[in-house]
């Protein structure tokens, strides 16, 4: 092996991944940063949906946190369907076009309502709002007896 006045080339190899490596480390933590930034927006959308659903009939059923690189929040509402007042459901979602999570959650309550009377399932009368408040939010709405 020719090493020339002391340079080695494992040793060049181990700083160039050491610098790579610290630039992966700076953008994880510029990334999870701006993740944490958009889970906190998204908690504030869900603490001005809360009172407004209350108004409709639903009621917080369950509250988990779980923890991880981007921590999230998994909850539920729950009410009856024939507490839900379409008009009064649209309604909302037309004041609140800036709120998106609770045009989200307002919009799947709209349309588990119709495919029930649509289907006709007439036995269910429960419905429960399933909500995972992370990066991205996602919702889930489900009938039960």
């Amino acid at each position: 092996m020719n090493l020339k006045k002391g340079i080695n080339p494992l040793q060049s190899v181990k700083d160039k991944a050491e610098e790579v490596a610290g630039q992966l480390k700076e953008e994880a933590t510029e990334l999870s940063a701006a993740a944490q930034e958009q889970f906190e927006a998204v908690l504030d959308e869900y603490q001005k949906v809360l009172p407004i659903a209350e108004s409709l009939g639903l009621k917080v059923g369950s509250f988990e946190v779980e923890m991880g690189i981007l921590p999230q929040i998994k909850t539920s509402l729950v009410g009856s369907v024939e507490g839900i007042n379409n008009e009064a459901v649209q309604a909302l979602i037309d004041q609140h076009q800036n709120n998106k999570l609770l045009v989200l959650i307002f919009k799947a309550l709209l349309m588990t309502k119709d495919m029930q009377k649509r289907l006709n399932i007439t036995n269910l009368k429960g419905i429960v709002v399933d909500i995972r408040l992370g990066v991205p939010p996602k919702v889930s709405v489900n009938l039960a007896s």
